[in-house]
């Protein structure tokens, strides 16, 4: 079945579609299109279709791989791969287990950035972190990450747009040429008052000074109807852009722990407000978080208030006052503004804070490391030959930086597909999307009995290893207590002694058997208990016990 979910080629065939060639076959031995039918693979294919099926599993659900490449290869194709092939491998988060593993990867791609790229934690800010961009473009570019900043941000936009009486114009100049265009509206004669003047010659006008002092106080009551909106509602915010925050905040402490925690929130407001949210104010439209009517645009009225909004906005979020002393005299207006900056920076900080403290992705998602092994249906991305090919050249390429050890799972999959395939040794055209079902290599087949019978066995056996070493009230408090130093030293030569008698049999069915008693991976006390609580965990979502005791096998 695996098989055949995997080969719906060209333009993503449903799985009726293979059915009914299937049956068309059956019947009366038609031949099947190029591309469509099943029997067209041969063993060679199969077999490298499954290793492609255990490769982009890999992929999927261990972030470290994707993370690590993304920083060795090219970083001029960067970019490129992380929004085309990775987000495919991902399906864009389109359920809440692919949304957690992508948000895995965001999580390992930007510990590696803010490790291998970032000096300082200014860098944050003043730099361009691609992994930042990417988490930025995708948490407000889908769909439902959209409405949210539209439930959030829209509503006091268009109201922003809809009074046509709002211009947020402080430069003296415009608004002196501005004030004698009225007037010569309103009286029908000409201004006797010099069109050209200096902003200063402007200033001198009681008129142009009060429209500015009134612009301001507008302005600034405009600005905290929107930063008491964003404050208000930061359990609204998408978990995914929150937890990134936490994590840029976290990597951020570990990699300079001398910076303050003012330093700190600052970068994460950088990535919170100005790069998430300030776009949004300054060009609503592109975002599509208002509702324009068709053939209309914003005008450049419209758009400079929501600009000028949204300078203040930022300067408050960064702590940037205006210069008193400064040469261009609106920014000299505009430090009147600075009291008032301070204290909205006062509460950004407090509003960063909150924004980038949240519950673990485990807890928010209930997902953990057995969540797929209970699943019903297998996972499948759609992918196109190309994509599947470049991703494996990448990995051959950098094969030695993405993996930790000789021992890597990675490196036997990679030695199970060899080298890439040539074009036309692939499925389907180059740029074809096919659904590729993605498989994990070392999952027990828990339809087969036999295997279930020797895991149970198994985990007898594991857990007779661990109370000979630990002992404790229940089992689940030796489970969750943990081993002391003497311990982990008794479990450590058994298990060297153990590897020992492993190395030296004789039969390669008995060395490659993934269900021996013995297994070499368990190399800590830790380990050992994971293992158990896998095993109790595959059982608890199934009736293989109760059969067992039912039928008095057990």
């Amino acid at each position: 079945m695996d098989i055949k979910i995997g080969l719906l080629v060209k333009n993503r065939l449903t799985l009726t579609d293979v059915v009914t060639a299937s049956k068309k076959l059956k019947k009366g031995g038609e031949v099947v299109p190029k591309n469509r039918g099943l029997k067209e693979l041969s063993k060679e294919s199969r077999e490298m279709l499954e290793s492609y099926q255990h490769l982009f599993y890999l992929l999927q659900t261990n972030p470290k791989y994707l993370a690590k490449l993304l920083f060795t290869m090219p970083q001029n194709n960067c970019t490129k791969f992380m929004e085309s092939v990775v987000l495919t491998i991902y399906n864009y988060g389109t359920n809440s287990r692919e949304e957690c593993l992508l948000l895995r990867l965001f999580e390992n791609a930007l510990k590696e950035e803010v490790q291998r790229k970032v000096d300082k934690v200014q860098d944050i800010s003043t730099g361009s972190p691609t992994v930042i961009k990417i988490v930025v473009g995708y948490y407000r570019g889908t769909q439902g990450n959209q409405n949210s900043l539209k439930s959030l941000l829209g509503p006091l936009i268009e109201q922003v747009m809809e009074d046509s009486d709002l211009n947020m114009n402080i430069h003296p100049l415009e608004v002196y040429k501005a004030w004698i265009s009225r007037t010569e509206t309103e009286t029908g004669e000409p201004s006797k008052l010099p069109y050209d003047v200096t902003p200063e010659q402007a200033l001198k006008h009681k008129e142009v000074t009060d429209e500015i002092e009134n612009t301001i106080k507008k302005l600034v009551k405009i600005i905290k109807s929107f930063q008491e909106k964003i404050i208000g509602t930061v359990d609204q915010m998408p978990y995914g852009i929150r937890y990134m925050a936490m994590c840029l905040r976290k990597n951020l402490k570990e990699k300079f722990p001398e910076s303050s925690e003012e330093e700190i929130l600052k970068a994460v407001g950088n990535l919170l407000y100005y790069r998430y949210m300030n776009p949004v104010i300054t060009a609503p439209d592109s975002f599509e978080v208002i509702d324009l009517a068709a053939g209309s645009n914003m005008n450049n009225v419209q758009r400079r208030n929501l600009g000028s909004i949204a300078k203040i906005l930022q300067h408050a979020a960064s702590f940037k006052i205006f210069d008193s002393d400064a040469s261009h005299i609106t920014f000299r207006y505009l430090a009147s503004l600075n009291s008032f900056i301070k204290t909205a920076y006062i509460k950004f900080m407090e509003f960063f804070d909150a924004a980038s403290t949240i519950t673990d992705i485990d807890e928010h998602f209930n997902m953990d490391e057995f969540s797929d092994v209970t699943m019903l249906n297998k996972p499948m991305i759609f992918i196109s030959p190309s994509e599947i090919s470049n991703t494996h050249q990448l990995l051959l390429d950098h094969q030695k930086q993405v993996t930790d050890t000789d021992e890597d799972p990675m490196n036997e999959v990679l030695a199970s597909l060899g080298p890439v395939p040539e074009d036309e040794q692939m499925l389907g055209d180059k740029s074809t999307e096919f659904g590729l079902v993605l498989t994990n290599k070392w999952e027990l087949n828990m339809s087969d009995e036999s295997n279930i019978q020797a895991m149970f066995s198994k985990t007898k056996y594991l857990i007779v290893d661990l109370l000979k070493i630990q002992r404790g009230e229940t089992f689940a408090a030796i489970l969750h207590t943990p081993a002391n130093t003497q311990q982990q030293e008794l479990y450590k030569a058994i298990h060297s002694r153990r590897l020992a008698a492993e190395n030296e049999k004789t039969s390669e069915e008995e060395k490659n058997s993934k269900m021996a008693l013995f297994d070499p991976n368990d190399t800590s006390i830790e380990k050992l208990k994971e293992h158990i609580l896998k095993n109790l965990h595959i059982w608890s979502n199934t009736n293989w016990l109760l059969q067992q005791k039912t039928t008095k096998k057990y």
